[in-house]
């Protein structure tokens, strides 16, 4: 009987033909597996998703329907069918918004007087691989939400437009946007005239940034250039059948469509309304579309230093420009707030502004060219709060707030214009050269200031809301014609070759040449304060609306 030969394990230790076909087999299997993982992972969380946005919706009626809370669930539910069958359970009770509470403890089972309702919905989401894995071809998951019923107000500070200056205003928002800006008197009117509703702006701005199903705030809260922000603004006009303002707004948008991300979340803050996704029926929160298309340009401006060569622009004044520092908003201090209690605060920003004026000497000046006056005015934040809200009538609610007017001060100096975008440092105010000559050099200065105030109470009745009624609070201590003011209390000096002569008839000239000129800068100073919502010594305030027991998000 032959031998077997010897078994070729050496050769076949070393033959490697074959085994890239059968790595590559293998990769193939668990890249095929990795892929029917991330399908039943994306089913679960898009099943989870919706299913969430049904809690909501559901809690959102049975809050609103407390005294048949389950079937105004129910029938939410019933409204948003899944592909599984939905069970509900429905809780009736009070939701404590207390934040020394922790948030999962916050609601308080009870069937006594309710004002909140919490829904928890299951279903089965259904997997398109796992069953190999699993054996079943669904997995449950669960969703609850927490609605509560509030008294809340919406209001904001900053939203007086005076008599418009097509020109002062194009220069202004030209340096906001970083490009230049041609609207006329006609698109300044359209959009001082007009209001947008804040929920049709941000469904179209989640609309704009492709953000499905996102809830207000987190709507607001996404990178977004200026650019973007206005389209969305124009869109939402549109929308409303505003087509002037929109137009006017798209002109803006296309100036600023390479500025910097706009912190949308630092200047809206929807309070309890911000957790939905959505605007419930008759739910409206109306805001002044100028107001909104500024402030989305101050928000983007990076330097926070404006600059303005106004010229000859100005009649009566033969030369004028203008410097303006706008601070940054504080934290947690919006331009408009929904809220049912004192916070947040709604602030306006810092500013300080400091023009240079040239104007014609009246009479004789020894051959001078012109007079010199520069003026610096530096405003602190205006403030506003809720007080209360009067829900008597539940169909149309009032709202007091505190409001606390912008103090400061204005003063004819000299100073270092870069100086004034460090709002962390006070100014050095020198004396302000008017007049300088060969011969005659006249310096001076003057200061008005508005002391500190307390919050003054300011109700606004339903028919004023309704009425979009704007109400100015004013310091008691504030100063009608501040730079008429501050030219009649000016201290001048006169050198006349090298000799201080006090005042005398070059004084008494000078005084003559800007006492005209302070009402020409009164007016200018007028409609800087008034395009960007602030007056020095004054709050504008406006009750947007108000909502009695409306029904809202909290968990």
């Amino acid at each position: 009987m032959r031998p077997f030969p010897p078994f070729p394990s050496a050769r076949l230790r070393h033959d490697h033909s074959g085994a890239v076909t059968a790595i590559a087999a293998g990769s193939m299997l668990v890249g095929l597996g990795g892929l029917a993982f991330a399908v039943d992972l994306g089913s679960i969380y898009f099943e989870t998703r919706r299913l969430q946005g049904m809690a909501d919706a559901a809690a959102i009626s049975a809050a609103a329907n407390i005294g048949s809370a389950d079937n105004a669930a129910r029938l939410s539910v019933a409204a948003n069918a899944m592909p599984a069958p939905v069970t509900r359970q429905v809780e009736l009770g009070v939701w404590r918004a207390d934040p020394a509470i922790a948030v999962s403890q916050r609601f308080h089972a009870t069937k006594t007087n309710p004002t909140a309702a919490r829904v928890t919905l299951k279903t089965d989401a259904r997997l398109y691989f796992g069953i190999a894995a699993l054996g079943r071809g669904r997995v449950p998951i669960s969703r609850t939400a927490t609605a509560t019923r509030a008294n809340l107000a919406s209001f904001s500070i900053g939203s007086r437009l005076l008599a418009l200056q097509g020109g002062i205003a194009n220069a202004l928002l030209s340096a906001l946007a970083g490009s230049q800006v041609n609207l006329s008197v006609m698109d300044y009117e359209a959009l001082a005239t007009t209001d947008i509703d804040l929920f049709a702006f941000s469904e179209a701005l989640q609309t704009k940034l492709d953000l499905q199903a996102a809830s207000f705030d987190k709507t607001l809260s996404a990178d977004v250039t200026t650019g973007r922000a206005l389209e969305a603004l124009a869109s939402g006009l549109d929308g409303a059948g505003s087509a002037a303002a929109a137009d006017a707004v798209r002109k803006l948008a296309g100036t600023a469509a390479a500025a910097k991300p706009a912190a949308l979340d630092n200047l809206i803050d929807l309070g309890p309304i911000g957790a939905q996704d959505r605007a419930a029926p008759g739910q409206s929160i109306r805001v002044n579309a100028f107001d909104l298309a500024r402030s989305l340009l101050e928000l983007s401006n990076g330097e926070r230093q404006v600059k303005l060569d106004l010229g000859a622009t100005i009649p009566g004044l033969t030369k004028a420009s203008v410097r303006l520092a706008i601070g940054d908003r504080p934290a947690d201090s919006p331009w408009l707030a929904v809220t049912s209690k004192g916070e947040p605060i709604v602030r306006t920003a810092q500013t300080r502004i400091y023009i240079e004026a040239e104007v014609l000497p009246a009479g004789s000046l020894l051959g001078i060219a012109n007079v010199r006056l520069p003026v610096f005015i530096e405003l602190a934040e205006a403030e506003a709060k809720l007080s209360a809200i009067d829900c008597v009538n539940r169909r149309a609610g009032g709202a007091t707030l505190l409001v606390r007017p912008s103090i400061g001060h204005a003063a004819i100096a000299d100073l270092f214009p870069a100086d004034i975008s460090n709002h962390k440092q006070p100014i050095v105010e020198g004396p302000a050269r008017i007049v300088s000559a060969p011969l005659v050099t006249v310096s001076g200065q003057a200061r008005v200031n508005l002391t500190a105030q307390h919050w003054q109470s300011v109700a606004f009745t339903a028919p004023e809301i309704a009425a979009r009624k704007v109400k100015t609070v004013s310091s008691e201590s504030l100063v009608q014609g501040v730079v008429g003011s501050l030219v009649k209390d000016l201290d001048l000096n006169v050198n006349v070759a090298g000799i201080g002569l006090g005042t005398g008839p070059v004084g008494q000239l000078v005084g003559n040449t800007l006492a005209p000129a302070a009402p020409l800068l009164d007016g200018l100073l007028n409609s800087l304060t008034g395009l960007l919502g602030i007056h020095l010594g004054q709050a504008d305030v406006r009750v947007n609306g108000v909502r009695c027991g409306v029904p809202a998000i909290v968990a």
